[in-house]
């Protein structure tokens, strides 16, 4: 990306945004974030980004956010939420309300980076990784939601707007409280997987994924829809082995039923509302965990764009660990 390009980004304070901002400032982009008036934006106002206050709600905000920019990257989305309809309202009216204020900038930008997710495809079948045309089959509201937004951005192409859905697996790096809960976990020697056979996934950086973002908003072939991750795959256990040796401790894998899941889901999900919020860990994300692999195709980025994931998940979970116990997080 050249020095000094105009870039406007959606969900900059959150956990993957916050570390695209920060590329794209050390590439000498001039960063321009929607922020949220009770967001936290010491990160971004150190990196010289010029603040536009409102949200995804706020035509007039997403207006002069876009309105000069040459690439802008939306990443703001609801990962856990009460009801289908909250997802599709942030996920997919979000979205759309976006890309009605790119089309009708009276400066508009040339390109359009969406971050979207596997879970808009749907898990791998047979062991084989899902590639770009094939048939989306998202498990869940939250998939379903990030599948509609996917496909108000790539319908908006035209010939002064590329479009680009990057879709990413389970992403971790310093930041990340998501997968905090499993290296907790594995600092006490436990580490619950569910039964049966062995489930395969690929992961990828926060910082592998920031630099994909900013090669998909550079690079001149990049166009529809993509995969980023890293290509190796890795069984659940030994990605419990690795995340073990990044705490340094021997960890016992303790193997959940699956009626066990789910049941824990139901639980989860019946606390959540009882306490009248929101849980990640819900029956919906139950079935996504019990499916039988996340694998992705990841050539055909690297062919658009050059881009390559640097960071294996064993370097990058030790890594994550060291940042975690810095923070007194673990």
């Amino acid at each position: 990306m050249k020095a000094n390009t105009s870039v406007f980004i959606t969900g900059a304070t959150g956990f993957v945004g916050s570390h695209l901002a920060a590329e794209l400032a050390e590439r000498g982009a001039r960063v321009r974030a929607l922020v949220r008036a009770t967001s936290d934006v010491s990160r971004l106002s150190g990196l010289g980004a010029e603040l536009v206050r409102g949200s995804l709600e706020d035509a007039e905000a997403l207006a002069r956010g876009v309105e000069g920019a040459e690439i802008v990257f939306h990443l703001a989305a609801v990962t856990h939420a009460r009801t289908e309809a909250d997802y599709v309202r942030a996920n997919a009216a979000g979205t759309r309300a976006l890309v009605e204020a790119v089309l009708g900038a009276k400066q508009r930008p040339r390109r359009l980076v969406y971050l979207s997710s596997l879970a808009a495809v749907g898990p791998a079948l047979d062991g084989r990784p899902v590639g770009r045309d094939d048939p989306p089959r998202p498990l869940t509201a939250y998939g379903r939601s990030k599948l509609e937004g996917e496909r108000a951005c790539l319908a908006a192409a035209t010939d002064g707007l590329e479009t680009v859905a990057l879709r990413a697996p389970a992403v971790y790096g310093p930041g990340d409280r998501e997968m905090l809960r499993f290296f907790r976990l594995a600092a006490r020697g436990l580490f619950p997987l569910p039964a049966g056979g062995e489930r395969v996934v690929q992961l990828v950086h926060v910082t592998d994924l920031a630099r994909a973002l900013v090669a998909a908003g550079a690079a001149e072939a990049a166009r529809g829809v993509y995969h980023v991750a890293e290509p190796k795959a890795y069984t659940w256990t030994e990605v419990a082995a690795h995340m073990a040796k990044a705490v340094g401790r021997g960890v016992r894998i303790v193997r959940i039923p699956r009626p066990a899941v789910m049941a824990a889901a139901a639980l989860s999900e019946w606390a959540a509302k009882i306490g009248g919020g929101a849980t990640m860990f819900n029956r919906e994300k139950a079935r996504e965990l019990l499916a039988p692999g996340w694998l992705c195709e990841t050539e055909t980025l690297r062919r658009d764009t050059g881009f390559e994931a640097r960071i294996a998940v064993p370097d990058g979970l030790a890594a994550t660990a060291a940042w975690y116990r810095e923070q007194g997080w673990l």
